[in-house]
């Protein structure tokens, strides 16, 4: 069962309902977000089957699924807005129904691993400290073998106070680390040769206490209870807008306000 401090770090919600969850309310909570967890990534498949097939009626009623779940959740303002393009289906564009679906199967991905990070870990990284005691490490190692995705990461943080540096593999990521320090770490979890839970091992071996964000596109709890064995402190959902990568960096660490 949640612990229900761990809820309340959870944005999508409500607090006040949160807050006043008693014992029995809570063992309901924890049975349908297990329950969202365990059954979103097939309802997610059906869902863009439906979208691929242009079924909007099926479309719609797997979403209002998922927004039952949602609301019993205390996630309302996710599942109502929904609720409100469920009801516009019909008179709108199929290409912004398209693209409205997959952005909110995304942020209920997303959802659901911060449910699975409160239900596992126990408590978040600490900020990463300087020797003199300041918080104004900024320095970000970027791991994917993708090119293009890296390019994105670096697009999304320039000019923002972070400095990035990116590398293609699991190795050039450790060569990188026998020289350098990095303040946190943003790594792919399906690379070839080293994939990012062995990655992170390893970087947990060479003293390196850093938070490690995955980026992933799998919500499985198996997924998420591997890689916080792996040392991982958090997680982003691909793909990623520049405000949810921002959101999630600065848990742990922030910009350098000073750079231009």
């Amino acid at each position: 069962m949640f612990n229900k401090e761990r809820l309340l770090s959870i944005s999508e919600l409500d607090e006040a309902k949160t807050k006043q969850m008693n014992d029995s309310q809570l063992k309901a909570f924890t049975a349908v977000a297990n329950s969202l967890e365990e059954n979103l990534p097939t309802m997610a498949e059906n869902a863009k089957t439906a979208m691929k097939a242009k079924d909007i009626e099926e479309l719609a009623k797997l979403l209002t699924e998922i927004c039952d779940m949602l609301q019993q959740l205390y996630a309302e303002r996710l599942a109502n807005e929904c609720l409100n393009k469920i009801k516009t289906m019909s008179s709108a564009q199929y290409e912004d129904i398209q693209a409205y679906v997959i952005d909110f199967l995304k942020n209920v991905s997303a959802l659901s691993i911060d449910l699975q990070m409160a239900e596992f870990k126990d408590t978040p990284a600490p900020p990463v400290v300087s020797i003199d005691g300041t918080a104004t490490k900024n320095t970000i190692l970027a791991v994917d073998d993708r090119h293009f995705f890296l390019q994105s990461i670096k697009n999304m943080l320039q000019d923002t106070g972070y400095k990035v540096t990116c590398v293609n593999s699991g190795e050039a990521a450790l060569n990188y680390l026998k020289n350098h320090r990095s303040d946190l770490f943003l790594l792919d979890i399906d690379m070839p040769t080293m994939d990012g839970y062995e990655l992170a091992q390893k970087i947990r071996k060479l003293g390196q206490p850093a938070p490690i964000i995955f980026l992933t596109g799998n919500s499985q709890k198996k997924s998420v209870v591997r890689a916080l064995q792996a040392g991982g402190n958090d997680f982003i959902v691909k793909p990623v807008t520049k405000d949810q990568l921002l959101e999630r960096i600065g848990r742990y660490i922030q910009p350098d306000s000073t750079e231009d």
